[in-house]
């Protein structure tokens, strides 16, 4: 086994241990993992040595070699003592590929299947996300989906990641007209540079400090006058530290839309014009 042992170096158990559990994830059971890494790593042997170098009990080294080669990762030597080989392992990497592939291209194929020729019809729904993250990626989605007109306040630079950023500047090239507020002057800058093409005006001044405070509104985007999210600062448990959570919808027959679509509009549009001056 001292060939074994130079094979995987000092991290082996380590590489073992990993390859085995990412194989799992492909449908082999532990000791098909197991089995499968030991002979990729002797080459070829009998059950015994596979036992050994697997730690897998003889008996099911036989069931488990048999499976793997029922799918074409191993290859069974009809002698006494039987023995066992692995292949290469790009071909082994490609026998899974291929495998997941033809089921995925069954499930594309039947999941549409199961939907009803007549979609029932679905009450205008609002939805909630939770963190700054799926926050920030909820206002870039939006965005990327106006065709007409972005109403935007952003109150805090956190939620302005770049992929908001690069949303906002994405739908200026696609001739949709953009209005973004806020109280920050870095925000208002931040805005500036990354969307030339956008209105960007100070907004909300009737707030007595910034960054806002634990429960009041974080951000606001209304695409198109029919999707919209609107996401609040909240605290946590932890003692400074909070989280934003938005509530989102892209049905225009949500009553938030139309409520929130009079006061948004007024809200930004009647701000001063913040252009070179954030």
């Amino acid at each position: 086994m001292s060939n074994d042992e130079s094979a995987v170096g000092p991290d082996g158990d380590d590489l073992v241990a990993e390859t085995a559990s990412l194989l799992e994830t492909f449908g082999l059971t532990s000791y098909e993992a197991k089995c499968f890494v030991a002979l990729v790593r002797i080459g070829h042997g009998t059950a015994r040595e596979i036992a050994e170098v697997a730690d897998v009990p003889r008996p099911r080294v036989y069931d488990s070699v048999e499976s793997l080669a029922d799918r074409g990762l191993a290859d069974v030597q009809d002698a006494q003592p039987r023995r066992f080989r692995a292949p290469d392992p790009r071909d082994a990497v490609e026998t899974i590929r291929r495998e997941y592939g033809q089921r995925l291209d069954r499930l594309e194929g039947l999941l549409p299947r199961l939907q009803s020729p007549e979609p029932r019809d679905e009450r205008a729904g609002v939805w909630v996300v939770e963190g700054d993250e799926a926050v920030s990626d909820r206002l870039a989605a939006l965005a990327a989906d106006a065709d007409d007109e972005l109403l935007v306040v952003v109150a805090v630079e956190s939620l302005l990641t770049d992929e908001v950023r690069d949303a906002l500047a994405a739908a200026t090239d696609r001739g949709v007209e953009i209005t973004v507020g806020s109280p920050s002057p870095a925000v208002r800058e931040a805005v500036t540079d990354a969307v030339p093409g956008a209105s960007v005006v100070e907004t909300w001044t009737w707030w007595e400090t910034h960054p806002i405070r634990a429960g009041e509104i974080s951000s606001i985007l209304m695409a198109d006058g029919r999707e919209l999210i609107v996401s609040s600062d909240l605290e946590t448990d932890l003692p400074g530290v909070d989280r934003h959570s938005a509530v989102w919808t892209d049905d225009e027959r949500a009553p938030l839309v139309g409520l929130m679509q009079p006061l948004l509009a007024e809200a930004i549009r009647s701000g001063p014009s913040a252009h070179g001056s954030a």
